[in-house]
């Protein structure tokens, strides 16, 4: 995986419902290691730090709020783990545009709910 892609993977614990990620940080400049973000329409839980909206990515239906507070940091080996599941668990998507990946990375940076570790990744 890249910086910008985006996928469909099921989370627990529902894996039947398969919740739209973007990586948003390089893995070719950290080892390997990467950072993902999920993006949900409950904008409760993941406050309103960075709004996306219609047309932001073609998965994007209604508006729609990156979850900083659920990222996750992908090692070497979960990423081969979650590239060997391509097509079967996981369902890569068009990757996002610049524009809407820079927003994104900006929202993240400044985010209060993202855990201070990932940020060096940004």
């Amino acid at each position: 995986m890249k910086l910008g892609d985006a996928f469909r993977m099921g989370v627990p614990p529902k894996y039947n419902v398969r919740h739209l990620f973007f990586v948003i940080s390089d893995p070719a400049q950290n080892g390997g290691t990467f950072v993902i973000v999920n993006i949900t329409t409950d904008y409760i839980r993941a406050g309103r730090e960075c709004v996306l909206r219609i047309g932001d990515h073609p998965w994007i239906t209604a508006e729609s709020f990156v979850t900083f507070r659920d990222a996750r940091k992908i090692t070497p080996p979960v990423a081969v783990n979650l590239c060997s599941l391509i097509g079967s668990e996981v369902f890569m998507e068009e990757p996002l545009e610049p524009a809407v990946l820079a927003r994104i990375i900006e929202a993240a940076r400044g985010s209060r709910s993202l855990a201070p570790a990932f940020k060096k990744y940004l």
